[in-house]
């Protein structure tokens, strides 16, 4: 089954999977494309959230139905709520959460100098 994510899903997430986590949407991991499993910038993305590390740089441009002002707010719920999962396996954890987040936005790295 493919995964999908709307923009009703990401505001879904109530204060109680903010605190104590969730596995919702996370997506399975037959369904998480090879490039997330290897490591993209979604990923890192994810593995600087779940390690308070900093941020990627580059320019984040949300898809078509997540466009709205507080879908970045929403996003950031989301993911929080999947990244603190202890259910999961780390890896199917990192690469499904860079997974979700692709589904809500593009992410273009920065270009080194």
């Amino acid at each position: 089954m493919a995964y999908t994510l709307t923009r009703d899903d990401l505001a879904s997430i109530n204060d109680i999977e903010v605190a104590f986590s969730t596995e919702r949407f996370l997506p399975a991991w037959e369904d998480i494309p090879q490039s997330f499993k290897q490591g993209n910038i979604y990923t890192t993305l994810a593995e600087a959230i779940f390690y308070g590390t900093s941020l990627p740089s580059g320019d984040m441009e949300f898809l078509p139905g997540f466009e709205d002002d507080d879908a970045p707010a929403a996003l950031n719920r989301c993911v929080r709520a999947h990244i603190r999962s202890f259910g999961p396996k780390h890896q199917h954890k990192i690469a499904g959460v860079g997974f979700l987040i692709s589904q809500v936005c593009k992410i273009t790295a920065a270009q080194a100098a």
